[in-house]
């Protein structure tokens, strides 16, 4: 989840609280419905129970009920309401609705308290009322217990029916909320989305500096990052001209020391040295070392002049020297420095070359690769290893892998690459070179 976008980020946690909020509301709805609904039918066997009580009598030992009954559904047989008089456990008294029935066992309550629950009776479910009252005859008291059933089917039905209907417009409710939701965090998140579009197009060199109007957060935001490509401009502007500025006043008196006749020959070596030490110096402070604001430079139109360039320069040698590059890689960097390093790769692969050079440009990942091959002689194991020894130099090697070579390292090093040699299946010298996104 680390990786995760802000708004993939925000919608996750939108939708972890909709997922745990819509199904704890529809539980609660469901129990707070089912015990409301409880309640109203205890309340209602209760009255028809008062009801039987009120219409019992008991005279000289006899019991008393009327043939109709206040309550019509105990007169009509099965009709789903059943109604029990009991004393002790011996039945006394059961009403024309539970005509087929035999008395069920049904809880005795103490005199003057009442019972209700959920019985089931022949697998059938069932709500029960029971209350006992006490009576008097001929001078003795006597409990009486009276019970009320009522099927518990319509019940259940109106439960379900409010279950199926709660759950149909929640879940309408939880699409309407999460299509609310993806609107909301386009239109919130959007400036962030400009945002990102215009640093990529810095990043990529479409444009040099982030525009538009932003909320507040996001204003200050990108006044900074405006303020830090101005200050990197301008530094590396000034890295530039003063080093220009060095390097023409280097040159100029070392031009001098040369052209003194009583300067005796063996200093010629010396003062040449030192001049190629000032240009690996100057190229290696102005290289983009870790910059992260340089504009892409496309790299097939940079090699396709280089490769133009060899062929001339090695035009004795009839080369055929082939660039593939299916992906359109580019690279956030100097194009100077590209064309240095890249120009003294591809000069070293043509010096080597019997008559073919094999360039190909691949992007894997968060990794550019830029192979270079030869049908040369190739590179003996134990010379890779000083090539590949930062710092070193192979001036013996007759195919070109010399002076340059320490140049391609310091730029190499400059934008943090690596730098491999292997075998090509040309016959030769494979060098890849790999950059990594920063």
């Amino acid at each position: 989840m680390q990786h995760w976008s802000l708004k993939r980020r925000s919608f996750a946690a939108a939708l972890l609280v909709l997922v745990v909020f819509v199904p704890l509301t529809a539980l609660i709805l469901e129990q707070a419905f089912t015990n409301s609904l409880s309640h109203s039918m205890k309340a209602q066997l209760r009255l028809q129970n008062l009801g039987l009580i009120s219409e019992f009598e008991v005279k000289n030992g006899e019991i008393h009920m009327p043939e109709q009954l206040f309550n019509d559904r105990l007169n009509i047989p099965e009709s789903g309401t059943y109604a029990f008089i009991s004393m002790h456990l011996l039945p006394l008294w059961q009403s024309v609705s539970a005509l087929h029935w035999q008395p069920p066992g049904l809880a005795l309550p103490a005199v003057g308290e009442e019972h209700f629950d959920r019985v089931r009776i022949n697998s059938k479910p069932y709500f029960v009322f029971s209350y006992t009252a006490q009576f008097e005859d001929k001078g003795l008291m006597f409990p009486v217990s009276f019970h009320v059933l009522e099927s518990a089917e319509i019940f259940n039905r109106e439960v379900q029916d409010f279950r199926y209907t709660l759950w149909y417009w929640l879940g309408i409710i939880a699409l309407l909320l999460i299509a609310l939701l993806i609107l909301s965090l386009n239109g919130a998140l959007k400036p962030i989305g400009k945002l990102e579009t215009q640093v990529a197009e810095v990043q990529q060199g479409s444009q040099g500096r982030l525009s538009g109007h932003y909320p507040p957060e996001l204003e200050k935001l990108k006044d900074s990052l405006n303020h830090l490509l101005d200050s990197e401009q301008h530094q590396r502007q000034r890295y530039h001209n003063s080093l220009g500025d060095l390097a023409h006043n280097l040159k100029t008196p070392l031009a001098v020391l040369k052209s003194l006749e009583e300067l005796p020959s063996s200093a010629n070596e010396p003062i040449a040295q030192i001049e190629h030490i000032i240009g690996r110096q100057l190229k290696r402070a102005v290289a983009g070392a870790g910059s992260g604001w340089q504009q892409a430079v496309a790299l097939s139109p940079l090699l396709e002049k280089l490769i133009r360039a060899m062929t001339k320069v090695h035009g004795a040698k009839h080369l055929k020297i082939d660039l593939t590059d299916a992906q359109a890689l580019s690279l956030h960097a100097d194009e100077t420095d590209l064309m240095e390093l890249f120009g003294n790769l591809l000069d070293n692969a043509c010096k080597a070359a019997k008559g073919r050079v094999r360039v190909t440009l691949s992007q894997q990942q968060d990794q550019s690769r830029i192979e270079i091959e030869d049908d040369g002689p190739g590179i003996p194991p134990q010379e890779r290893q000083q090539i590949l020894a930062r710092g070193k130099r192979l001036d013996s090697y007759e195919s070109g892998q010399g002076l340059g070579m320490a140049i391609v390292w310091d730029l190499i090093g400059a934008y943090q690459g690596q730098l491999d040699i292997q075998d090509s299946d040309l016959g030769g010298a494979r060098i890849i070179v790999r950059f990594y996104s920063r």
